[in-house]
């Protein structure tokens, strides 16, 4: 508890500091804050470019990726595009059950068509991978 309070009281004290620092920056030397901000914002962007450009060229995102537009492109070959209704259900038009089961189990469900299976294709993934363990 009281190492949260002195975590918490540092980063206030310190955050006081940039604050009147910037401020002070801000009155006396304008053209320098700018230029600072300019400069800590081209970095950040370089940075922020490599770290993009490095995690788009990973082998292991882009076959993934790769793996799942294959088997996306397979089902659609197979499968065709369905079309699919609205998938919300309308709350407002929907009828209230009521008491009366007699007339609902007089009535006979049409058999489904259970030869086709379902849509499922097996991307492969890292089988050879422990799950953490609390042990």
């Amino acid at each position: 508890m009281i190492r949260q309070r002195i975590g918490s009281t540092f980063a206030l004290i310190v955050l006081l500091f940039a604050f009147v620092g910037f401020g002070y920056k801000l009155i006396n030397d304008p053209g320098g804050l700018f230029s600072q901000l300019l400069f800590v914002a081209v970095v950040a962007g370089i940075i922020f470019l490599i770290f993009k450009f490095m995690t788009r060229n990973s082998g292991a995102a882009s076959g993934g990726n790769a793996q799942y537009r294959k088997s996306v492109a397979q089902s659609k070959k197979l499968h065709g595009k369905r079309d699919q209704g609205p998938r919300r259900t309308d709350f407002k038009k929907k009828q209230i059950k009521t008491a009366t089961r007699s007339s609902n189990s007089n009535k006979v469900r049409p058999l489904r068509d259970r030869s086709k299976g379902p849509n499922l294709t097996v991307i492969e993934g890292k089988k050879g991978k422990k799950k953490k363990r609390a042990f």
